[in-house]
């Protein structure tokens, strides 16, 4: 919920980290992956290993977004630094590594735009250091190959729940503040993926403590996940406990989420489809059932234990019911909150094995 097992590709981040201690720069950077908070770390350890020369706007160039014109990357290709021996350029979020689609305002074709690109690669300026920054790229495409040859690819995923605890443990360290490996392991447990969120989180827990974080600050000051609250209410559905189901949602209807009724719902759906998989995986280890699943064996051990409570056609039916519910709603014969709440009794009172 917090984490993915997937790790970053470590003998590339060694290479980087070594690159930067040195203070030798590639021309080219490739920096991609779901962790958006190590992207953003590298990109300014390499952005300020360039100097601007007092000129940021003609040293610094930064291109966002997948409409930019190729005229534009050209002309920032092509312009010289200004007072200083190097120029930077950070292209964000282009998509140009993945597969490309004609559209209709588009003055190139994809196939003119990898020519393009393919041939900026081979030549990069000694006096250029350029930082593509991608949430997702094609491993199998051309361009991906080559920006490989012309410089460094490092990929960012999100770090295991380990390194996570690690993580915490050292900026607490930083703080000089106190924190359990306990304590930092629930923290992780209740935020949403991504370092960003944790460390805002993380900061708010520094605002309020003096000295050290204790599980009670953690539960007092840091706002759950909506995959967390909504696991809360899956949890207590499968337990049997309708006071505590209710309770749960009535704390997601009072509490600002910016969801609804629907992602509940929806969010809900996704927890049941995660039992069926384990039931429908009993016979395999539990640690690959946890893999499966792509949590933390925490998280992982307890959706195993709920789904031994209940049959495949138990869980089965509170999946078909969604569609049912969905379809009553869309044709205004029941609220969306009031569907919900039948929902939960309905799936609290179903029989267990």
């Amino acid at each position: 919920m917090a984490y993915n097992n997937k790790k970053s590709n470590n003998d590339d981040l060694i290479k980087l980290k070594k690159q930067l201690k040195d203070g030798k720069l590639s021309p080219l950077y490739l920096f991609y992956g779901d962790e958006e908070y190590l992207r953003e770390t590298y990109v300014k350890r390499v952005t300020d290993m360039v100097p601007d020369g007092g000129f940021p706007e003609f040293n610094r160039i930064k291109l966002e977004g997948t409409d930019i014109p190729l005229s534009e990357y050209d002309d920032a290709w092509e312009s010289f630094p200004m007072m200083t021996d190097k120029k930077l350029i950070h292209i964000k979020n282009s998509g140009i590594f993945k597969p490309q689609r004609k559209k209709k305002e588009d003055a190139a074709t994809p196939e003119e735009k990898k020519e393009f690109w393919t041939e900026k690669f081979k030549r990069i300026s000694d006096d250029t250091v350029v930082i593509f920054d991608e949430a997702a790229v094609d491993k199998r495409g051309v361009l991906y190959k080559a920006a490989s040859k012309a410089g460094q690819v490092v990929e960012f995923n999100y770090m295991s729940e380990a390194d996570l605890v690690t993580w915490v443990i050292k900026q607490c360290l930083d703080r000089k503040v106190k924190m359990s490996k306990e304590n930092a392991y629930y923290l992780i447990t209740l935020c949403d993926p991504g370092l960003n969120n944790l460390n805002n989180e993380l900061n708010k827990l520094f605002e309020y403590c003096d000295g050290e974080i204790l599980r009670s600050d953690i539960e007092r000051v840091v706002s759950k996940s909506m995959q967390v609250v909504a696991f809360e209410l899956t949890d207590a559905i499968m337990e049997g406990d309708a006071a505590k189901a209710m309770s749960v949602l009535g704390g997601i209807k009072t509490v600002d989420y910016n969801n609804g009724a629907f992602s509940t719902l929806y969010l809900m759906l996704s927890n049941f489809e995660k039992l069926l998989r384990v039931k429908l995986m009993s016979d395999s280890p539990q640690t690959e059932i946890i893999s499966a699943l792509g949590l933390g064996p925490f998280i992982g051990r307890k959706y195993i234990e709920r789904a031994a409570l209940y049959s495949a056609d138990s869980i089965r039916w509170m999946i078909k019911r969604v569609a049912e519910i969905d379809l009553a709603v869309k044709e205004g014969r029941v609220g969306e909150w009031d569907a919900l709440e039948q929902y939960v009794m309905e799936c609290t009172n179903k029989g267990r094995n």
